[in-house]
């Protein structure tokens, strides 16, 4: 294969992100009749991206391609308005504090400041986790409908192999209260309570999370936990609907 027929493969499989990307999905005779490219090369690309991870088993973004966007995620500049509130909630409780968005079928870190105790959770900004796992996770699901967060919990399943926990979570209660608690879900010492950071629109556009080890969340401390995450989540959504966009770079640096 010559440098053109490598330009002319690499036009498609960008021509196929494209959809794939804004569409959510795509399946190969769909693909091939918008874009008029032979099905038979459709699917040989799209078998490639999933075999790279690029895209999921059933041609949706895959944690590779999520794990690629994470930077660009934090360039919209929440990464940057939440930076206080991550740094009050550290110096108050001294475990991780973190954001995350929702992406596809999975959750992306897009801002974080690690707990200052000895033992503390590490995670890092654009790590990709499952969406069904974990408090943060709930968050980002319990305000969609049903069937959406149905068929997102089943291909999150899919893509990452992790079985759902072993308790079902109340959807109603998390809306109800603006919370969500899970202890050993994705790590067995491992806890963590998250909010919802609402847009101007109040749908849920990120979690507020703080994570660590199991001991140190006690009812009473996730409770205090809880009344600072909602504050500080109100107080980002207050700042990101005023903030001037031109302004994140000076504030970045």
């Amino acid at each position: 294969m010559d440098s053109h027929e490598h330009i002319s493969v690499i036009d498609k499989m960008a021509e196929l992100l494209d959809v794939i990307c804004r569409d959510g999905s795509g399946n190969p005779s769909d693909l091939s009749r918008r874009l008029g490219i032979p099905r038979t090369t459709v699917h040989r690309i799209l078998q490639t991206l999933v075999d790279l991870k690029i895209l999921t088993s059933t041609y949706e973004p895959g944690p590779r391609l999520l794990q690629w966007a994470a930077p660009a995620y934090g360039q919209q500049g929440l990464e940057i308005i939440a930076q206080e509130s991550l740094q009050r909630l550290v110096g108050q409780f001294h475990d991780t504090a973190s954001v995350y968005i929702r992406t596809g079928v999975a959750r992306v870190c897009i801002g974080r400041l690690e707990g200052t105790e000895a033992i503390h959770h590490r995670v890092h900004v654009g790590a990709v986790l499952p969406l069904h796992i974990g408090s943060a996770g709930r968050v980002l699901l319990a305000w969609l409908d049903d069937e959406t967060r149905n068929r997102l919990i089943q291909q999150s399943i899919a893509w990452s192999q992790v079985s759902l926990p072993r308790v079902s979570p109340d959807w109603r209660q998390i809306r109800r209260e603006g919370w969500a608690f899970t202890q050993g879900e994705r790590d067995p010492v491992l806890a963590s309570v998250s909010v919802p950071i609402f847009d101007g629109a109040d749908h849920v556009a990120a979690a507020l999370s703080i994570s660590g080890p199991s001991g140190r969340f006690d009812r009473p401390r996730v409770l205090a936990m809880v009344q600072e995450l909602q504050k500080e989540a109100q107080a980002i959504r207050v700042r990101w609907q005023s903030i001037d966009p031109g302004n994140l770079d000076q504030e970045k640096e």
